[in-house]
Protein backbone atom coordinates (compact mmCIF):
# COMPACT_ATOMS: atom_id res chain seq x y z
CA UNK A 1 0.00 0.00 0.00
CA UNK A 2 1.07 3.26 -0.80
CA UNK A 3 2.80 5.31 1.99
CA UNK A 4 2.04 8.63 0.15
CA UNK A 5 0.28 11.44 1.97
CA UNK A 6 -0.15 13.65 -0.65
CA UNK A 7 -2.75 12.50 -3.28
CA UNK A 8 -2.58 13.96 -6.87
CA UNK A 9 -6.20 13.81 -8.40
CA UNK A 10 -5.60 14.80 -11.99
CA UNK A 11 -5.70 13.11 -15.79
CA UNK A 12 -2.51 11.45 -17.34
CA UNK A 13 -1.90 14.61 -19.29
CA UNK A 14 -0.78 16.89 -16.81
CA UNK A 15 2.60 17.88 -17.38
CA UNK A 16 2.49 20.07 -14.71
CA UNK A 17 1.55 17.37 -11.76
CA UNK A 18 4.25 14.97 -13.09
CA UNK A 19 6.71 17.89 -13.11
CA UNK A 20 5.84 18.55 -9.49
CA UNK A 21 5.39 15.28 -8.09
CA UNK A 22 8.82 14.86 -8.89
CA UNK A 23 9.99 17.97 -7.04
CA UNK A 24 8.41 17.40 -4.15
CA UNK A 25 9.75 13.67 -4.06
CA UNK A 26 13.08 15.16 -4.31
CA UNK A 27 12.29 17.23 -1.36
CA UNK A 28 11.05 13.90 0.75
CA UNK A 29 7.21 13.95 0.20
CA UNK A 30 5.86 11.07 -1.63
CA UNK A 31 2.51 11.80 -3.71
CA UNK A 32 0.45 9.46 -5.34
CA UNK A 33 -1.33 9.91 -8.81
CA UNK A 34 -4.96 8.91 -9.00
CA UNK A 35 -6.95 9.29 -12.40
CA UNK A 36 -10.88 9.34 -12.03
CA UNK A 37 -10.91 8.67 -15.57
CA UNK A 38 -9.81 5.12 -14.64
CA UNK A 39 -12.76 4.20 -12.88
CA UNK A 40 -14.32 1.50 -13.12
CA UNK A 41 -11.96 -0.01 -16.07
CA UNK A 42 -8.69 0.43 -14.62
CA UNK A 43 -9.05 1.20 -11.21
CA UNK A 44 -11.61 0.30 -8.40
CA UNK A 45 -13.05 1.68 -5.18
CA UNK A 46 -13.15 0.22 -1.79
CA UNK A 47 -15.42 2.36 0.78
CA UNK A 48 -16.92 0.44 3.74
CA UNK A 49 -18.83 1.94 6.53
CA UNK A 50 -18.66 0.45 9.93
CA UNK A 51 -19.07 1.32 13.71
CA UNK A 52 -19.67 5.20 12.44
CA UNK A 53 -16.80 5.65 10.31
CA UNK A 54 -15.78 5.12 6.60
CA UNK A 55 -12.83 3.45 5.32
CA UNK A 56 -11.61 4.12 1.64
CA UNK A 57 -9.37 2.30 -0.63
CA UNK A 58 -8.45 3.45 -4.13
CA UNK A 59 -6.92 0.22 -5.96
CA UNK A 60 -4.50 1.53 -8.75
CA UNK A 61 -2.28 0.22 -11.43
CA UNK A 62 0.55 1.94 -9.17
CA UNK A 63 -0.91 0.31 -6.09
CA UNK A 64 -3.56 0.92 -3.08
CA UNK A 65 -3.95 4.36 -1.44
CA UNK A 66 -5.46 4.47 1.60
CA UNK A 67 -7.18 7.64 1.88
CA UNK A 68 -7.15 7.76 5.68
CA UNK A 69 -3.61 8.07 5.67
CA UNK A 70 -3.63 11.43 3.17
CA UNK A 71 -2.53 14.44 4.71
CA UNK A 72 -2.97 17.08 1.47
CA UNK A 73 -4.99 17.11 -1.68
CA UNK A 74 -3.73 18.41 -5.09
CA UNK A 75 -6.45 18.75 -7.38
CA UNK A 76 -5.55 19.30 -10.77
CA UNK A 77 -7.34 18.12 -14.34
CA UNK A 78 -9.50 15.23 -13.58
CA UNK A 79 -11.57 13.71 -15.92
CA UNK A 80 -14.44 12.20 -15.54
CA UNK A 81 -15.22 8.45 -14.93
CA UNK A 82 -14.76 6.62 -18.19
CA UNK A 83 -16.76 2.94 -18.37
CA UNK A 84 -16.53 0.39 -21.24
CA UNK A 85 -17.55 1.75 -24.90
CA UNK A 86 -19.53 -1.20 -25.46
CA UNK A 87 -22.08 -0.45 -22.74
CA UNK A 88 -25.15 0.68 -24.96
CA UNK A 89 -25.86 5.02 -24.28
CA UNK A 90 -28.17 4.42 -21.25
CA UNK A 91 -25.59 2.33 -19.55
CA UNK A 92 -22.48 4.56 -20.35
CA UNK A 93 -24.15 7.19 -18.67
CA UNK A 94 -25.81 5.45 -15.66
CA UNK A 95 -22.38 3.76 -14.96
CA UNK A 96 -20.64 7.28 -15.15
CA UNK A 97 -23.03 8.63 -13.11
CA UNK A 98 -23.26 6.68 -10.28
CA UNK A 99 -19.02 6.12 -10.33
CA UNK A 100 -19.02 10.21 -10.04
CA UNK A 101 -21.18 10.04 -7.04
CA UNK A 102 -19.32 7.54 -5.23
CA UNK A 103 -15.69 9.83 -5.84
CA UNK A 104 -17.88 13.08 -4.99
CA UNK A 105 -18.36 10.89 -1.91
CA UNK A 106 -14.62 10.22 -1.20
CA UNK A 107 -13.62 13.68 -1.91
CA UNK A 108 -16.61 15.49 0.14
CA UNK A 109 -15.44 13.54 3.45
CA UNK A 110 -11.64 14.55 2.41
CA UNK A 111 -12.63 17.80 2.15
CA UNK A 112 -14.49 17.62 5.38
CA UNK A 113 -11.40 16.45 7.74
CA UNK A 114 -9.87 19.10 9.02
CA UNK A 115 -6.64 17.55 9.10
CA UNK A 116 -6.34 16.88 5.46
CA UNK A 117 -5.74 20.28 3.30
CA UNK A 118 -6.92 20.77 -0.24
CA UNK A 119 -5.22 22.94 -2.79
CA UNK A 120 -8.17 23.64 -3.53
CA UNK A 121 -11.46 22.13 -3.09
CA UNK A 122 -12.91 21.42 -6.22
CA UNK A 123 -16.08 22.75 -5.04
CA UNK A 124 -14.72 26.28 -4.66
CA UNK A 125 -12.81 25.70 -7.62
CA UNK A 126 -15.84 25.26 -9.85
CA UNK A 127 -17.95 28.57 -8.23
CA UNK A 128 -15.00 30.62 -8.13
CA UNK A 129 -14.34 29.86 -12.68
CA UNK A 130 -17.12 31.72 -13.16
CA UNK A 131 -16.01 34.86 -15.28
CA UNK A 132 -19.02 37.29 -13.95
CA UNK A 133 -18.69 36.01 -10.33
CA UNK A 134 -14.99 36.58 -10.89
CA UNK A 135 -15.19 40.38 -12.55
CA UNK A 136 -17.98 41.20 -9.66
CA UNK A 137 -15.58 40.20 -6.58
CA UNK A 138 -13.21 41.88 -8.28
CA UNK A 139 -14.33 45.17 -8.08
CA UNK A 140 -15.81 44.89 -5.44
CA UNK A 141 -12.10 44.69 -3.47
CA UNK A 142 -11.17 47.82 -5.53
CA UNK A 143 -9.52 45.99 -9.11
CA UNK A 144 -11.08 47.74 -12.14
CA UNK A 145 -12.07 45.32 -14.77
CA UNK A 146 -12.76 46.17 -19.07
CA UNK A 147 -16.80 47.27 -19.73
CA UNK A 148 -18.53 43.46 -20.80
CA UNK A 149 -21.39 41.91 -22.23
CA UNK A 150 -22.21 38.68 -22.08
CA UNK A 151 -25.44 37.94 -24.66
CA UNK A 152 -26.86 35.90 -27.42
CA UNK A 153 -28.63 39.03 -28.94
CA UNK A 154 -27.29 40.04 -31.38
CA UNK A 155 -28.86 43.71 -31.20
CA UNK A 156 -27.15 43.79 -28.05
CA UNK A 157 -24.02 43.02 -30.00
CA UNK A 158 -24.05 45.93 -31.61
CA UNK A 159 -25.08 48.55 -29.67
CA UNK A 160 -21.99 47.65 -27.16
CA UNK A 161 -19.79 47.73 -30.23
CA UNK A 162 -20.87 50.73 -30.96
CA UNK A 163 -20.72 52.38 -27.64
CA UNK A 164 -16.90 50.92 -27.58
CA UNK A 165 -16.13 52.92 -30.62
CA UNK A 166 -15.48 49.93 -32.80
CA UNK A 167 -13.14 48.46 -30.34
CA UNK A 168 -14.10 45.31 -28.99
CA UNK A 169 -12.90 41.89 -28.27
CA UNK A 170 -15.00 38.40 -28.37
CA UNK A 171 -13.53 36.19 -25.58
CA UNK A 172 -14.28 32.61 -24.97
CA UNK A 173 -15.94 31.80 -21.69
CA UNK A 174 -15.10 28.21 -21.48
CA UNK A 175 -12.33 27.62 -23.76
CA UNK A 176 -11.39 25.67 -27.27
CA UNK A 177 -11.17 22.11 -25.69
CA UNK A 178 -13.84 19.90 -25.05
CA UNK A 179 -12.73 17.01 -22.59
CA UNK A 180 -14.67 14.01 -22.95
CA UNK A 181 -16.38 15.17 -19.49
CA UNK A 182 -18.53 17.30 -21.56
CA UNK A 183 -18.78 14.38 -24.60
CA UNK A 184 -21.86 12.14 -24.14
CA UNK A 185 -19.78 9.23 -24.75
CA UNK A 186 -16.54 8.29 -24.50
CA UNK A 187 -14.03 9.94 -27.02
CA UNK A 188 -11.18 12.05 -27.19
CA UNK A 189 -10.66 15.72 -26.43
CA UNK A 190 -12.05 17.69 -29.17
CA UNK A 191 -10.93 21.22 -30.29
CA UNK A 192 -14.08 23.27 -31.29
CA UNK A 193 -12.62 24.80 -34.72
CA UNK A 194 -12.84 28.28 -35.35
CA UNK A 195 -13.40 29.59 -32.03
CA UNK A 196 -10.18 31.42 -30.61
CA UNK A 197 -9.91 32.24 -27.40
CA UNK A 198 -9.69 36.14 -27.37
CA UNK A 199 -9.89 38.20 -30.58
CA UNK A 200 -10.56 42.00 -31.67
CA UNK A 201 -14.02 41.38 -33.07
CA UNK A 202 -14.30 43.28 -36.57
CA UNK A 203 -16.56 44.77 -38.89
CA UNK A 204 -16.49 41.72 -41.34
CA UNK A 205 -17.80 39.65 -37.83
CA UNK A 206 -20.36 42.48 -37.24
CA UNK A 207 -21.70 40.94 -40.81
CA UNK A 208 -22.69 37.69 -38.96
CA UNK A 209 -23.47 38.79 -35.70
CA UNK A 210 -26.63 36.97 -35.94
CA UNK A 211 -25.07 33.93 -35.05
CA UNK A 212 -24.38 35.28 -31.90
CA UNK A 213 -28.48 33.22 -31.27
CA UNK A 214 -26.67 30.08 -30.97
CA UNK A 215 -25.08 30.88 -27.57
CA UNK A 216 -23.96 33.04 -24.76
CA UNK A 217 -21.32 35.12 -25.95
CA UNK A 218 -19.20 37.54 -24.23
CA UNK A 219 -17.84 40.73 -25.47
CA UNK A 220 -15.66 43.50 -24.21
CA UNK A 221 -14.00 46.78 -24.72
CA UNK A 222 -10.57 46.25 -26.30
CA UNK A 223 -8.21 47.35 -23.51
CA UNK A 224 -4.79 48.95 -24.73
CA UNK A 225 -2.01 47.02 -23.38
CA UNK A 226 1.57 48.36 -22.42
CA UNK A 227 2.28 44.78 -21.09
CA UNK A 228 0.48 42.06 -19.21
CA UNK A 229 1.27 40.17 -15.60
CA UNK A 230 0.42 37.36 -14.93
CA UNK A 231 0.24 36.87 -10.60
CA UNK A 232 0.47 33.29 -9.41
CA UNK A 233 -0.48 32.95 -5.81
CA UNK A 234 0.24 29.70 -3.23
CA UNK A 235 -1.29 30.77 -0.44
CA UNK A 236 0.50 34.03 0.90
CA UNK A 237 3.22 33.52 -1.82
CA UNK A 238 2.89 36.05 -4.40
CA UNK A 239 4.90 35.61 -8.04
CA UNK A 240 4.63 38.21 -10.80
CA UNK A 241 5.69 37.68 -14.12
CA UNK A 242 5.11 40.69 -16.75
CA UNK A 243 4.63 39.63 -20.51
CA UNK A 244 5.42 41.92 -22.94
CA UNK A 245 2.52 40.19 -25.23
CA UNK A 246 2.90 43.57 -27.15
CA UNK A 247 6.26 43.09 -29.12
CA UNK A 248 5.16 40.61 -31.07
CA UNK A 249 2.10 40.93 -33.65
CA UNK A 250 0.58 36.59 -32.92
CA UNK A 251 0.66 37.68 -28.69
CA UNK A 252 -0.85 41.02 -28.66
CA UNK A 253 -4.39 39.94 -28.37
CA UNK A 254 -3.68 36.70 -26.54
CA UNK A 255 -0.42 35.30 -25.26
CA UNK A 256 -1.66 31.80 -24.46
CA UNK A 257 -0.41 30.45 -28.07
CA UNK A 258 1.32 27.06 -28.31
CA UNK A 259 3.37 28.18 -31.37
CA UNK A 260 5.24 31.45 -29.84
CA UNK A 261 7.07 32.12 -26.73
CA UNK A 262 6.45 35.97 -25.44
CA UNK A 263 8.98 37.40 -24.04
CA UNK A 264 8.40 37.27 -20.04
CA UNK A 265 10.91 38.51 -17.29
CA UNK A 266 9.84 39.35 -13.25
CA UNK A 267 7.12 41.98 -13.16
CA UNK A 268 6.27 44.65 -10.08
CA UNK A 269 2.74 44.60 -8.63
CA UNK A 270 0.80 47.20 -6.24
CA UNK A 271 0.38 46.26 -3.21
CA UNK A 272 -3.73 47.27 -3.31
CA UNK A 273 -3.65 44.91 -6.45
CA UNK A 274 -1.57 42.35 -4.56
CA UNK A 275 -3.82 42.67 -1.33
CA UNK A 276 -7.13 42.31 -3.48
CA UNK A 277 -5.85 39.11 -5.13
CA UNK A 278 -5.03 37.58 -1.58
CA UNK A 279 -8.24 38.89 -0.31
CA UNK A 280 -9.95 37.29 -3.45
CA UNK A 281 -9.02 33.94 -2.74
CA UNK A 282 -9.56 33.98 0.46
CA UNK A 283 -13.10 35.04 0.28
CA UNK A 284 -13.08 31.55 -2.85
CA UNK A 285 -11.66 29.73 -0.01
CA UNK A 286 -8.14 28.71 -2.47
CA UNK A 287 -5.02 28.33 -1.94
CA UNK A 288 -4.00 29.06 -5.00
CA UNK A 289 -5.07 31.46 -8.38
CA UNK A 290 -3.53 32.23 -11.43
CA UNK A 291 -4.50 36.01 -12.05
CA UNK A 292 -4.32 37.90 -15.55
CA UNK A 293 -3.64 41.93 -15.53
CA UNK A 294 -3.33 44.25 -18.53
CA UNK A 295 -1.14 47.30 -17.91
CA UNK A 296 -2.21 50.20 -20.05
CA UNK A 297 0.18 52.65 -21.39
CA UNK A 298 -1.01 55.23 -19.00
CA UNK A 299 0.38 52.22 -16.08
CA UNK A 300 -3.56 51.62 -15.10
CA UNK A 301 -3.77 47.66 -13.84
CA UNK A 302 -6.98 45.91 -15.35
CA UNK A 303 -8.38 42.61 -14.10
CA UNK A 304 -9.14 40.25 -16.45
CA UNK A 305 -9.21 37.18 -14.76
CA UNK A 306 -8.47 34.65 -12.14
CA UNK A 307 -7.90 30.86 -12.95
CA UNK A 308 -8.51 29.08 -9.67
CA UNK A 309 -6.56 26.05 -10.92
CA UNK A 310 -4.17 27.05 -13.69
CA UNK A 311 -0.93 25.97 -15.20
CA UNK A 312 2.23 27.64 -14.01
CA UNK A 313 5.20 25.81 -14.78
CA UNK A 314 5.52 27.13 -17.49
CA UNK A 315 5.89 30.55 -15.78
CA UNK A 316 8.93 29.00 -13.89
CA UNK A 317 10.35 27.58 -17.16
CA UNK A 318 10.29 31.62 -18.49
CA UNK A 319 11.57 33.02 -15.42
CA UNK A 320 13.38 30.62 -13.46
CA UNK A 321 14.21 33.69 -10.46
CA UNK A 322 10.53 33.85 -9.87
CA UNK A 323 11.21 30.59 -7.77
CA UNK A 324 7.31 29.40 -8.12
CA UNK A 325 8.36 25.75 -7.94
CA UNK A 326 9.82 26.41 -4.41
CA UNK A 327 6.79 28.24 -3.25
CA UNK A 328 4.69 25.39 -4.50
CA UNK A 329 6.75 23.16 -2.62
CA UNK A 330 6.86 25.04 0.65
CA UNK A 331 3.32 25.45 0.82
CA UNK A 332 3.00 21.47 0.36
CA UNK A 333 5.03 20.40 2.19
CA UNK A 334 4.22 22.28 5.39
CA UNK A 335 0.58 21.18 5.03
CA UNK A 336 1.30 17.56 4.39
Amino acid sequence: MSRAKILIVTSRWDATAYVAAEVLRRSGRESAFFYPDDIPQRAQLDAVFKQGKWSNVLHTEDGLIDLDKIKAVWWRKPLASRPPDDLSRIEFLYSRRENSYALNGLWGLLAGNPDVYWMSDPQNIRKADNKMLQMARATAHGLTAPNTIITNNPEDVRGFYDRCSEKMVFKSMTGVLLPPDDIEVSTPSEVLPGIPLVRPFTGGDMDQVDSVRQSACMFQELVEKKHELRVTVFEDQVFTCQIDSQKNDLTRYDWRRQDFRPHATTGQLPDYIESACLAMLEEFGLHFGAFDFIVTPEGEHIFLEVNPNGQWVFIQEWVPELRLMQGFVDVMTRNS
